[in-house]
């Protein structure tokens, strides 16, 4: 690379999640998910936001948030994320792109939560 040229911009993922009672198939997503980047960006959903569109969570979003600070393969952590992600959560994240698993999730309105995103 001449010094003229700008260093390559790191590619950043996206991946959000309730993250309640984490168990392997959380650290498994999250670790496919940063193979993809170099930027993992975490967003997790609010007590309030999962109350509103899957259930009571067990663990409070103080306990959540503070896990996965914990996590080696996440760089950064978005809070209060909405439970349906837009471009607009892409972009506030500054992602390229989002990951998610093959159990895609149903809003509260009965539709994907990541319709926006396909």
């Amino acid at each position: 690379m001449s010094a003229s040229e700008a260093p390559p911009r790191p590619v950043r993922g996206y991946i959000d999640g309730c993250f309640d009672i984490m168990h392997s198939g959380h650290y498994n997503a999250i670790r496919q998910a940063k193979a993809l980047c170099d930027v993992l960006v975490v967003g997790v959903h609010s007590d309030k936001e999962i109350e509103e569109n899957k259930a009571v969570p067990v663990m409070r979003q103080e306990e959540r948030y503070a896990l996965l600070e914990h996590v080696k393969w996440i760089d950064e952590i978005l809070l209060d994320v909405p439970y349906s992600p837009s471009i607009a959560t892409l972009d506030r994240a500054r992602a390229d792109f989002c990951v998610h698993g093959d159990d895609m999730p149903v809003n509260a309105q009965g539709v994907s939560a990541y319709d926006e995103m396909r």
